[in-house]
């Protein structure tokens, strides 16, 4: 009884006897050395397992047996043929595949590599022995009798495609052994590189006639969108220099006393307008200098030039960075004071924003209003609010054990120390108005004409006694802490729509909440 040893060939276990595994061990450790140099060994050498594979299935099938022995590893070997085969002398007559010995015998495979559409012509060609063409052709006049696509349907299902290199050279007859493995591999590769230098000189002058056409294209499209660019930029440095000379004149002439502008020292308004013309205008200048040398290529400007451009804008953006880090000192420090003002007593109040602005210089510019023509202060119900300043009101609704209602404002400003703090916040001025019990707030501080804006704010804080009702108008809604006057109101009201409350021990409710709790939700 001979020893059986467990081997996998392409995936395919098979029973060997230990004498024939030694034979076949030693036939692939010499097919591995041989290939070991070669380009893709591990392909060719894969493409022999996979063969060798197939042959002894087919031998043991054909003989119901499971195991292998000598005998079939070294007629199967003499076929695949041995290394040797390939140590021919110069001077000697080479190896023929032609000759009967090395002949095999032809299978019917679809040819994918020389296919039209499925191969099945240059397969049939193959095992004929013939060219494709003519194949092909008889396939042409089957067209026109009526049977060509349903019979070439048919050999399309039926024909297998050639998909290892051992179903090519079996599809044209060659003979499946190593020699056969090397010398299909050698003309595929030598096909390969023939294909990829046919494919790089007949490329090369599409492709450089296509680079050259981009280029003309793409520069035609650049200098298209420079001219855009120059236009541009002259229109927008001449509006800028008219807009330096303008808004000069109007920042200098006190014209200009709104947020933000009023934050700026007097001294150092013309130093931020030119500081900042300049950080605009430079840049600007060079894109317009950089389009123009895009267009017209022999245009040339100085390093001079641009050196001094450089200096000059990083000057500009450093006096500019100074004068702003000096405005900010201004804001340093913070200082804060009082004032408690005690209402005329009342069951029930009404909280409304007045109406009531005080009209200034700018506002009669805004609303062309002629001063011959306009003898009053004052503009009435204008509740568009002051939207051109920061908001500077808070309102506060407090429970308090105190006999009479009373209004405290506290005012805070900042300054580069407390002194100067405190006397931006006594600058400041608020008004309110009580008439009976109608309470009328105003949306925004005052100061003096002139004066800068340093933060100055106003907390206003209403203290109640218990059971005060309170209507409160929507418009102070975005002036109200604490609570918002929607949780109080119908959907879609208005914004003059007076909610109404009631001072509680737990502080301020909503006196119709069972009808707008929803609003909650």
């Amino acid at each position: 009884m001979n020893k059986t040893i467990i081997i996998n060939i392409n995936g395919i276990v098979f029973h060997i006897e230990e004498d024939a595994y030694e034979v076949l061990r030693t036939y692939m450790t010499e097919v591995k050395r041989h290939f070991a140099y070669s380009p893709d060994s591990d392909e060719i050498v894969t493409d022999i397992e996979n063969r060798l594979a197939e042959m002894f299935s087919e031998r043991l099938n054909a003989d119901n047996r499971q195991v292998i022995i000598t005998a079939d590893v070294e007629s199967i070997t003499e076929r695949m043929g041995n290394v040797s085969d390939f140590d021919i002398d110069d001077d000697d007559q080479p190896v023929r595949l032609t000759d009967p010995i090395y002949k095999a015998e032809k299978k019917l495979f679809r040819d994918t590599d020389d296919r039209i559409i499925s191969g099945a012509c240059a397969g049939i060609a193959h095992y004929l022995g013939i060219e494709p063409r003519w194949i092909r052709l008889l396939a042409i006049i089957s067209l026109f009798l009526g049977i060509g696509i349903p019979v070439y349907l048919i050999l399309w299902l039926v024909i297998p495609k050639a998909v290892t290199r051992a179903d090519k050279m079996a599809m044209k007859g060659e003979p499946i052994n190593i020699q056969s493995f090397k010398k299909n591999f050698d003309e595929e590769l030598a096909g390969l590189k023939h294909g990829l230098k046919n494919a790089h000189h007949e490329a090369k002058p599409a492709i450089n006639q296509l680079a050259r056409f981009i280029g003309n294209a793409g520069m035609l499209v650049i200098k298209i969108i420079g001219g855009i660019i120059v236009f541009s930029g002259i229109i927008a440095l001449i509006v800028l220099s008219i807009g330096l000379i303008t808004f000069l004149g109007y920042w200098n002439s006190n014209q200009l006393n709104a947020f933000p502008f009023n934050m700026v020292n007097p001294g150092y308004k013309s130093i931020f307008t030119i500081s900042a013309f300049i950080l605009i205008f430079i840049p600007l200048a060079a894109l317009v200098v950089f389009a123009v040398r895009v267009i017209f290529t022999r245009f040339a400007v100085s390093k001079t030039v641009y050196f001094g451009m450089l200096i000059l804008w990083l000057t500009a953006l450093v006096v500019g960075v100074y004068h702003v880090s000096k405005v900010g000192a201004e804001f340093n420090e913070e200082a804060k004071f009082s004032i408690t003002a005690v209402l005329k007593p009342s069951s029930e109040y009404y909280l409304k924003l007045n109406p009531v602005r005080f009209l200034t210089k700018e506002d009669s510019l805004e609303y062309n209003i002629n001063p011959s023509d306009f003898k009053g202060r004052i503009i009435i119900n204008s509740r568009r609010g002051d939207f051109n300043l920061p908001r500077n009101v808070s309102l506060k609704i407090l429970k308090a054990d105190v006999s009479k209602p009373v209004l405290i404002q506290e005012f805070s400003a900042k300054g580069p120390d407390f002194e100067t703090a405190l006397a931006n916040a006594r600058g400041a001025r608020y008004r309110f108005i009580q008439t009976d019990s109608l309470l009328l707030l105003d949306g925004n501080t005052h100061v003096k004409r002139g004066e800068l804006w340093r933060d100055q704010r106003v907390q206003l804080t209403l203290k109640l006694p218990e059971n005060t009702t309170l209507h409160i108008e929507g418009t102070l809604n975005r002036y109200l802490e604490d609570y918002s006057l929607w949780e109080c109101q119908p959907q879609n009201a208005k914004n003059d729509f007076l909610s109404e409350w009631i001072m509680t021990a737990e502080g301020l409710k909503c006196k119709n909440d069972s009808l707008f709790n929803r609003n909650k939700d």
